[in-house]
């Protein structure tokens, strides 16, 4: 070598890693090659293979030849979002510089790590408490939310089952030839044993045998299990049931007390779940004192006889197997990172109540290029509808279909997508769920009604965050929430980052700095005064004028008046014009500022209120401006249901309400109505971290589109502002076919991507 610095090479004699692109993404600064005849390697460099696999040897050889170090790698224990025949994009690689873990037959890194875990008894112990309570939660968020190996979509339990006892008993097939089964000390005949053993063990229990992923998808692949239906036949006993389907991890777990298996990873998913699990090979998390073997390995029995007979915990074991040997990948930002970052992720993904298909109803085309992202797995599928009658009738031929074939159906299967609240009336009488979809909070870089894709959506199962007439999803919330600490810190670490970053919902308008704004405001407001001292016509501040020091700054937000949020809202104001006079009235001596809204100052709707119409009130005119400098100079915002109300609390400001917006009557804000869907108690008050955690945490969806898939605040908030810095502002004022151009990118995007 020439002595300059250079990467790390990975060598390998696979075309199926060195073709793999998203694999030297977990190992940062390093290039792989192919190993050629007569090449040059560096000191530094290092050999991969996958697997146990054959065509490794070669690697391995030549490994050995160059005395270099060998990594063996292999998909992690929470591998994948779906399953890899349709998802190539791993979340975790294992990278064995001893031998691979599925492999009982040597030593591995893995086995290598759960030896040397220590008791936290021991005053040299390597495993803390810290640690425990850190696997304990990693197991707690696992279970919860029935995170795998694959985490694909999986159905429901059949009803047959649902029906049974929750004393069942688990038996997990495998693929046949699987390389885990002999490496981990067992046949083909181990899965005839354990049938023989479940059946002896448990006699008139009902034996579940479920079917192995791989042999259900596309055919199976090419590959079978061990356990077909014929051979069921042949058995004595009618307890002994074939599951074929690809059903609910947690679901099953919930029905089962004992799991049967020979090496498969399912068994080690069993023991988070507290089941027993009986082991017919030596898989990795067989041998430490937490399952019943059948297979002895001598080198685990050395960790009791070293530390006085001590087995390992479940703790210690996830501590091993999830948090120190795999390395993870997170799928957004695509660095590396802690498992705990993948499982929240993935936990975005998942679903409670969903249906098999959501009928969207009246969406045009250009939502439909953003609807199905949004709706993620809350339904297996998403059918566009174009409008009530076509819905109305498909339902009826769907009815039909269904009486005359005699099938039970659940309606529950079934849901409805409306956009906003405009079909409530026609929705209320239909016979399925009605979920209803509306703008979120942190919606984008430009104006919906300029078609900027949204990255924050909201569905409702009940009605809708700005109608206040109807039960709410958001309400609910937060009726009842009641944050953990750790919820508290990221409520309060979002409203922070908001709040450094400039973000608001449409992050538009031209950005200025707060002093220089206020200074020029406070000498719009002296002018006003003086002005105001020789009109004799000026009747709307009383008593004594006050310095404009003094004066308070009022922010009052332009709402378009056609919105749905101010025709459902309580009260009888109803107007921005009726608003301002209502603000002066109890404000006489602010300095009131209106600001128009987006959607009608830049042409997009029609209705703006106009700088000659406001003055008359108000005592400044602003358009062309950012939210987020304007709030920085006031002291107080008026508003309707604007959510202009919602982002001045985030920077604590003081906040008058005429109307009924979600973020009103909680105590937060100065009501002029009463809002009694607001329940909670006086003694357990809405602070404003229980608000944020609400409505922006637990209620609203957000989309990452570099991924496609659900994302978090945080990282939306990110994302907003470096779409800000890199977007143009003329963009708020697009023409026709900016708009259409746009609308036909995001329909590729969708379609084709």
């Amino acid at each position: 070598m020439d002595g300059k610095t250079v990467s790390k090479a990975l060598w390998s004699s696979s075309h199926g890693i060195t073709s793999n692109k998203q694999l030297s993404l977990f190992f940062p600064g390093c290039s792989v090659k192919k190993i050629r005849p007569l090449l040059k390697v560096a000191a530094d460099d290092v050999v991969v293979g996958w697997g146990g696999k054959p065509n490794t040897r070669k690697a391995q050889l030549f490994a050995r030849k160059q005395d270099m170090p060998y990594l063996c790698l292999e998909d992690g224990f929470i591998g994948y979002l779906g399953h890899p025949s349709a998802d190539k994009n791993r979340l975790s690689l294992i990278k064995d510089d001893i031998g691979i873990y599925y492999d009982a037959r040597s030593p591995s890194r893995l086995e290598q790590l759960c030896l040397s875990i220590k008791t936290c008894t021991d005053m040299s112990a390597e495993f803390s408490v810290a640690d425990i309570a850190r696997a304990e939660a990693l197991i707690k968020n696992i279970t919860a939310h029935g995170i795998s190996k694959y985490n694909h979509a999986r159905a429901a339990l059949p009803q047959w089952l649902s029906g049974l006892a929750s004393d069942c008993i688990l038996l997990v097939d495998q693929t046949a030839g699987d390389q885990s089964i002999v490496s981990g000390l067992a046949s083909a005949d181990s899965f005839q044993q354990m049938l023989q053993a479940a059946m002896t063990e448990h006699p008139g229990k009902p034996i579940i045998i479920k079917t192995h992923p791989d042999v259900l998808i596309a055919g199976g692949l090419g590959k079978r299990g061990h356990f077909t239906a014929d051979q069921l036949l042949d058995l004595s006993t009618d307890n002994v049931y074939l599951l074929t389907g690809d059903y609910s991890i947690s679901e099953l777990m919930n029905k089962v007390t004992d799991v049967y298996v020979v090496t498969s990873q399912l068994g080690f998913e069993a023991l988070l779940y507290g089941k027993r699990v009986h082991c017919f090979g030596m898989p990795f998390y067989a041998g430490w004192g937490l399952t019943h073997d059948q297979q002895v390995c001598e080198r685990r029995l050395t960790r009791r006889d070293s530390l006085q007979g001590s087995p390992l915990t479940l703790a210690q074991l996830v501590f091993a197997c999830l948090i120190q040997y795999p390395s993870y990948l997170h799928p957004e930002t695509q660095s590396l990172c802690e498992v705990e970052e993948v499982v929240d992720w993935l936990a975005l993904q998942f679903e409670l109540n969903a249906v098999e298909v959501c009928y969207a109803v009246g969406f045009s085309l250009w939502k439909r290029a953003f609807v199905k992202q949004f709706v993620g797995r809350l339904a297996g599928s998403v059918v566009f509808v174009t409008s009530e009658k076509k819905l109305e009738r498909l339902l009826a031929q769907e009815s039909e279909s269904l009486r005359k074939s005699n099938h039970r159906h659940s309606v529950q299967s079934r849901s409805v997508l409306l956009w906003g609240r405009s079909r409530a009336e026609w929705a209320g009488r239909l016979p399925l769920p009605v979920w209803f979809m509306e703008d979120g909070f942190l919606r984008s870089v430009g104006l919906g009604a300029d078609l900027r894709r949204p990255s924050c959506l909201v569905i409702d199962r009940q009605g809708m965050y700005y109608d206040s007439s109807e039960n709410s999803d958001v309400i609910d919330i937060l009726n009842a929430i009641s944050l953990t600490d750790k919820q508290k810190n990221r409520a309060q670490a979002l409203i922070a980052n908001i709040k450094r970053l400039a973000i608001t919902k449409y992050n538009v308008g031209c950005p200025q700095d707060s002093a220089a704004l206020l200074a020029r405001l406070r000498t719009s407001a002296q002018n006003c005064v003086k002005g105001a001292k020789n009109d004799p016509t000026v009747d709307i501040i009383k008593g004594n004028i006050k310095s404009t020091v003094e004066r308070e700054i009022i922010v009052v937000p332009g709402q378009f008046e056609n919105d749905l949020s101010i025709a459902c809202s309580l009260g009888d104001i109803k107007t921005n014009i009726a608003l301002l006079a209502q603000v002066r009235t109890d404000y006489p001596e602010a300095f009131i500022i209106f600001k128009e809204h987006p959607d009608v100052y830049s042409g997009v709707r029609p209705g703006a209120l106009g700088e000659s119409a406001a003055i008359k009130f108000a005592d400044v005119y602003l358009a062309d401006i950012d939210m987020d400098s304007l709030l920085a100079c006031a002291d107080r915002v008026c508003t309707l249901t604007s959510l202009t109300g919602f982002e001045a609390l985030l920077r604590q400001k003081a906040v008058t309400v005429y109307g009924s917006p979600f973020y009103a009557g909680w105590g937060l804000t100065t009501d002029k109505l009463v809002l009694p869907s607001r329940r909670r108690a006086e003694e357990k008050a809405l602070s404003l971290d229980d608000l944020v955690y609400g409505a922006m945490i637990e209620y609203s969806r957000y989309v990452d589109w570099s991924t496609g898939y659900l994302t978090g605040p945080e990282q939306t908030v990110a994302f907003l502002a470096h779409q800000r810095e890199v977007s143009s502002m003329e963009a708020l004022r697009s023409n026709w076919l900016a708009r259409q151009c746009r609308k036909f990118k995001y329909f590729i995007d969708t379609y084709f991507f």
